[in-house]
């Protein structure tokens, strides 16, 4: 009979439901010893789980360099996010510990809720919404305000699988769509046809819609800011489902208060939650949501199956995929 290993699933109550914990459970393969540990944990329970474990399913997971140390038997820290800036990297590259991706898992709802933002701010959806809930008919009052995604440039900084999975969508619509890349062009066989690179400074300057899927890192970090509101065009929109610290949030809103800004549709802030005093929460061209861009039911099966292939990957001596470290 083959040897049980043990593995960990480091997770956040905050993130992971209790019937997406049930899922977890359910989805783990009988060779596989599962110990959940949620992040709060005290910092003995989480070192000793790391001792044990052969491998780390983490959503988020933030382990520190002393757990990855005492982490002698693990072969696999597999991330089930998008996003890995919070991770120390450089302890598990100390460690000779590979560190995976998710492979593009949520690059569909995550392109989806891009797509949901720019449509609802097109459409002033929370506006006709709210007054139907309140009673009144606004009917064409707001007419000279509506516009259509047909016809526009939507302009999108960063073109990784969410990046290309929005082109595709919005072109769907009739849209032309820009793109940048800090990595350079994206390889022929990933290409979106009809989609154009493009500098930084002239997709600003020719886009009407911005959308941000660029990961967060030293270079990326506020690199929407005041000089890059100002070359975007007057009354364009700007969505983000990425890494709110991407945006310079003081620059964004005098750009809303200016004019410069029509809109914006935001999923992610600089810090999170997003403070109740925040003066985000009562512009009135601004469409909140609370990071949930990539969260769906069908994207837990997709992590979850990513995750168990790179595992399974790993025991038959394979590199895992989307291997970030």
């Amino acid at each position: 009979m083959a040897e049980r290993r043990e593995l960990v699933f480091l997770y956040s109550e905050r993130f992971v439901p209790a019937d997406v914990l049930q899922t977890v459970r359910r989805r783990i393969p009988p060779h596989l010893n599962l110990t959940v540990v949620e992040q709060s944990s005290g910092s003995l329970e989480r070192q000793r789980a790391f001792e044990r474990a052969d491998y780390v399913i983490a959503y988020p997971g933030d382990p520190s360099a002393a757990e990855v140390d005492a982490a002698a038997h693990l072969k696999l820290f597999q991330i089930l996010s998008t996003g890995h800036d919070w991770l120390d990297l450089t302890a598990f590259r100390r460690a000779g510990v590979p560190v995976a991706g998710n492979g593009g898992a949520n690059a569909t709802t995550t392109a989806e809720h891009a797509v949901l933002l720019m449509l609802a701010l097109l459409k002033m959806l929370p506006t006709h919404h709210q007054s139907m809930r309140d009673g009144e008919w606004l009917a064409m009052r707001h007419t000279s305000q509506l516009r259509e995604l047909r016809g526009k440039t939507v302009g999108l900084i960063g073109f990784g699988q969410i990046g290309r999975a929005v082109a595709t969508r919005v072109m769907a619509f009739g849209a032309t769509v820009l793109y940048h890349n800090r990595s350079g062009a994206v390889p022929e066989s990933e290409a979106v046809s009809g989609a154009t690179r493009c500098d930084l400074d002239g997709l600003l300057r020719e886009s009407d819609i911005v959308s941000l899927h660029a990961p967060l890192t030293d270079a990326t970090r506020a690199m929407i800011g005041d000089a890059a509101f100002g070359a975007m065009r007057f009354g364009s929109w700007l969505v983000n489902t990425a890494r709110g610290a991407l945006v310079d949030e003081s620059a964004m809103l005098r750009a809303l208060r200016s004019g410069r800004l029509a809109g914006a549709g935001l999923d992610v802030f600089a810090v999170e939650p997003l403070a109740i005093g925040s003066p985000l929460r009562s512009e009135p061209n601004v469409i909140l949501t609370p990071h949930i861009g990539g969260v769906t039911l069908d994207t837990w099966e997709r992590r979850l199956s990513f995750a168990l292939e790179n595992i399974h990957r790993v025991e038959t001596s394979l590199p895992p995929h989307a291997r970030i470290a």
